[in-house]
Formats: C-alpha cells, sequence, structure tokens
C-alpha cells in the first residue's frame, strides 16, 4: 500500500514553534493586547494623508500617541507591545467598506509609507514627530 504524503503542517517545525509560543504567556500576552487593542480602535477613523488615527472621541493621534493612550490604562503591558497591535491593525484591519478599491490601493499605500517612516524614526531613537505630511 502506497504511504501518503505528509499534510503540510505535519512535522513542521514553524507551525510548531508557532503553536508553542502562542500557547506561551507571551503569545497569551500578544494575542489578548491585540483583541484589546482592535476593540479600542474599532470606531476610530485613520487620516493617512496627515498620519493620524482619528479616536472616537475626535482626538487626533499619531501611532505613538496612540499607543501611549491605550497604555495609560494598560500600563502592565509593554508600550513596544501596544505599538505594535496599533500599527498591525493600520495594515490588516483598517479598511473602510465604502472605500472603493482606488481608495484602498491609496490607503494601503499611504499607511505603508507612513509605518515605514514610522519604524525608521523608532530605530534612531527618536520619538516619531510631526512629518511633512502633518
Amino acid at each position: 500500500m502506497a504511504k501518503q504524503p505528509k499534510h503540510l503542517l505535519e512535522d513542521n517545525p514553524f507551525i510548531e514553534g508557532l503553536f508553542d509560543w502562542m500557547d506561551s504567556p507571551e503569545g497569551q500576552l500578544s494575542d489578548e493586547a491585540r483583541e484589546i487593542v482592535w476593540t479600542l480602535l474599532e470606531k476610530a477613523d485613520v487620516d493617512a494623508k496627515s498620519r493620524q488615527i482619528i479616536w472616537d472621541d475626535g482626538k487626533r493621534r499619531s501611532i505613538t500617541e496612540s499607543a501611549q493612550h491605550i497604555h495609560a490604562d494598560y500600563p502592565d503591558w509593554p508600550l513596544e507591545l501596544i505599538e505594535s497591535k496599533v500599527i498591525t491593525w493600520l495594515e490588516m484591519d483598517f479598511a473602510p467598506e465604502t472605500y472603493s478599491p482606488e481608495q484602498l490601493d491609496e490607503l494601503d499605500r499611504l499607511t505603508e509609507k507612513w509605518i515605514e517612516d514610522h519604524e525608521r524614526q523608532a530605530k534612531k531613537g527618536k520619538k516619531p514627530g510631526r512629518s511633512p505630511h502633518s
């Protein structure tokens, strides 16, 4: 009888490592932070040209300011973790249903540049200030 080929997920060290990490305290914290951060940002809007997240209270905040705002309510979470979840939300979750495909493409382009600039500034150890687009 012919041997069945292995499933892609079977005996895959990457997948096994991912599942191990997801079950770890660090992985569980990361997942909890994503859930909370994305829920807090659910009603937010984005002005990608001005590089601002517009919160449901009308206040405009940068990525860093948004993370600091959330961190005030969740001080036990590392600020870097919260900031990474804000960035992931911008990259993966914020996509208004009313946008046309062209508007979504423009949003993706502007957001990608915004995040790249933000991360470049963070690596330099500088606080992201106002950009030429602000």
